[in-house]
């Protein structure tokens, strides 16, 4: 063999070797991705896997709309395993991975994680508590189908929304949609109470219940209910409402308010409140101790009123006696009787004023006891002169002049 034979062979072994460390320093920085699957059910990936000749191994940062990570291998030979963290691994969404070294991203890839089909619990929300009969005011219920990583369940799945109402059941076909199902539930012109509850994969949610409440009250009326038409200042004349109810007949909910406003024959408002139970409302009124005449209106503020009703209550004293005694210090009322000649019940209200020099100098209220009134003037407060004396009861006035206390 000659020389320039052993030249070119020599000159081919030197270009062979480079060429494989060549090939040898590219295989070993070359990492392949192995996981194939993009799609994974929440809770199943749990690794991404690569191969890789290169001694020095990359960090893997993965990132969701939960947070991000970064986290490193699990190397078995030329191969890495990258544990996926819960955060990440569990939560439905796009996942972002990439393999970084020496600050620099070598490889990049998404991941689509969803919701598992196998619903574990349906979190609903309904509301409001109440609503109004009429077909026009409505209640809401959300339904967020869920799985056993409270993942909501993906879009277009199907959610089963089931309602009860007095005698009535139906149900409606729903999609998920950004996560959530919703439905409105208008409310009927009957008062009573709604049950709802739903479905999804099988798995049905609680009961949950709104209250459909009767509509605005229309106009009612009232009568009165009353032992004697006599101003006694004792009885109790009750003023009672017809059965108040919406436009769609349904008796108004126990507790609504009623005012009933009396004038009387002076002009002279009073006022009782009454709170409707089974729709009916009562106000009881303590009969005037002197003639006079009322009327009775009824309202429920800003919604309904009532007719208005006339009372005419009569005299029942109309004369009594006062008798001074004790150096006139003693004033004796009495004996004050009603309509049957009968004692007046105690409580009627008597009132005496004492004049002195012409100018009231003291004013007493008392209510009788046993058909009587006493009044007792001390010595330390009444100086011995002429006094004037007026005494009102049952609107009859008696003026007393001249009496001279000792």
């Amino acid at each position: 063999m000659n020389y320039k034979h052993l030249h070119i062979i020599l000159v081919f072994l030197v270009f062979q070797i480079s060429f494989g460390q060549i090939n040898k320093a590219q295989k070993n920085t070359e990492i392949t991705c192995i996981t194939t699957d993009t799609v994974f059910v929440s809770g199943s990936f749990q690794t991404l896997h690569f191969t890789s000749y290169n001694a020095k191994a990359p960090l893997l940062y993965c990132t969701n709309s939960y947070g991000s990570t970064i986290s490193k291998p699990d190397k078995v030979r030329h191969h890495l395993f990258y544990k996926i963290p819960k955060n990440i691994k569990n939560k439905r969404g796009l996942v972002h991975w990439s393999l970084i070294s020496d600050s620099k991203e070598i490889l990049s890839g998404n991941v689509k994680i969803i919701a598992d089909t196998h619903v574990v619990s349906i979190e609903t929300y309904l509301g409001p508590p109440d609503v109004q009969a009429g077909g026009e005011d409505y209640a809401m219920s959300v339904m967020i189908p869920t799985d056993s990583l409270d993942n909501p369940v993906m879009d277009s799945s199907k959610v089963i929304l089931k309602k009860q109402f007095l005698s009535r059941e139906n149900s409606t076909t729903l999609s998920v949609r950004n996560l959530i199902s919703y439905d409105r539930i208008f409310s009927t012109k009957k008062s009573g109470r709604f049950l709802v509850s739903s479905e999804c994969f099988q798995t049905n949610s609680k009961e949950y219940s709104f209250d459909v409440f009767p509509s605005l009250p229309t106009s009612f009326t009232i009568f009165d209910k009353r032992n004697h038409t006599y101003a006694d200042g004792n009885q109790i004349t009750q003023i009672i409402t017809s059965t108040i109810k919406d436009e769609f007949d349904n008796v108004v909910s126990n507790g609504t308010l009623v005012d009933f406003y009396i004038t009387n024959k002076k002009g002279i408002v009073l006022k009782s409140l009454g709170t409707t139970i089974d729709g009916v409302a009562v106000a009881k009124l303590i009969h005037p101790d002197f003639e006079d005449k009322w009327n009775v209106k009824a309202y429920i503020t800003g919604m309904a009123e009532s007719n208005t009703l006339q009372l005419k209550y009569l005299q029942v004293i109309k004369n009594f006696e006062v008798n001074f005694s004790n150096n006139n210090r003693t004033i004796v009322v009495g004996p004050l009787q009603s309509f049957m000649q009968q004692l007046i019940p105690d409580g009627l209200h008597v009132q005496l004023e004492i004049f002195s020099d012409k100018k009231l100098y003291k004013s007493y209220n008392q209510t009788s006891r046993d058909g009587y009134v006493t009044f007792q003037l001390d010595p330390t407060l009444f100086k011995n002169k002429n006094y004037n004396f007026n005494i009102t009861s049952a609107q009859i006035c008696k003026t007393f002049k001249n009496i001279t206390l000792w």
